[in-house]
């Protein structure tokens, strides 16, 4: 039996309808294969537009099976829509650890989120404070030409 990679990207507005990954799986025990790691990584901004989509959604799966049953897996996705791209690449061994995708995609999440009420705080405080030290300046400026015009004119 070989290894195999599987990941597909599937379009965004489909996602939620498509019970594609689930059926993946139940091909890959079907014709008799072993599933060993199955990721459903999210939503990515894809490299260039594809179908009029900027991001997609995506998925890997790795899994062992013959070579004669990979056929009937790749059928999944021959005649399917919703699937943006996908590709099936045999491996040398059985991938089970987290894959880097999803890690950088787990990465980028965090990196998005609100950041916590105190930092928030800190940001509110400096913009007012430059704020405040703009207007005292401004004051600064035209008090001193208020002086130097009454002193012209004397």
């Amino acid at each position: 039996m070989n290894h195999y990679e599987l990941i597909f990207i599937v379009n965004p507005q489909q996602s939620k309808e498509s019970k594609l990954f689930d059926k993946c799986k139940d091909q890959i025990s079907a014709v008799g294969g072993e599933l060993h790691r199955a990721e459903d990584i999210g939503l990515r901004d894809l490299a260039y537009q594809i179908d009029d989509c900027s991001k997609g959604h995506y998925f890997l799966l790795n899994f062992e099976c013959e070579p004669n049953n990979l056929k009937e897996i790749e059928t999944l996705f021959k005649f399917n829509e919703s699937i943006l791209r996908s590709s099936i690449v045999k491996k040398r061994r059985a991938e089970t650890e987290a894959s880097t995708l999803m890690s950088q995609t787990k990465d980028k999440q965090t990196d998005f989120e609100k950041p916590p009420l105190e930092e928030a705080k800190k940001e509110e405080k400096k913009i007012t404070n430059t704020e405040e030290k703009e207007v005292i300046e401004d004051k600064g400026i035209e008090g001193k030409k208020e002086t130097s015009d009454t002193d012209g004119e004397k």
